[in-house]
């Protein structure tokens, strides 16, 4: 199971060096937040956040974490490809659905977002609620 560490607090005046990073750690807890609150949800299974040097993964079933990994990222880099192939900029969201699953891959600044959840679940309202 992930342990949940405390985030460190860093304020920064606005001509700082130390700012940007402050910005970005702020964003981070309140991703974090929000997740946490759209985990909870019904039929919400759960999610794993991505930044350029560290992941966070919170899923319900333990067990999973490694397949929900895997095609997290395998669809990732699947739809990805498929935008450079047609010439698309950058993606915001894409969705992918399968007989029982549905994943919502986002990306919010340097930050990759996949929140994975049972098919029926409405997509649009959690997309709304990340941005």
């Amino acid at each position: 199971m992930p342990v949940k560490k405390k985030v460190l607090q860093v304020e920064a005046a606005e001509g700082d060096e130390l700012a940007p990073q402050a910005r970005a750690k702020e964003l981070r807890v309140d991703l974090r937040t929000v997740l946490d609150n759209i985990k909870a949800r019904e039929g919400v299974i759960g999610y794993i956040l991505r930044a350029s040097t560290s992941a966070a993964v919170d899923i319900k079933d333990p067990s999973k974490i490694i397949d929900y990994a895997v095609l997290s990222a395998s669809a990732l880099e699947s739809a990805e490809s498929l935008s450079h192939a047609f010439g698309m900029d950058r993606l915001s969201n894409v969705v992918v659905e399968g007989k029982d699953l549905k994943i919502l891959l986002l990306t919010i600044g340097d930050h990759r977002i996949s929140v994975f959840m049972e098919r029926s679940v409405d997509h649009t309202a959690i997309y709304n609620e990340m941005t």
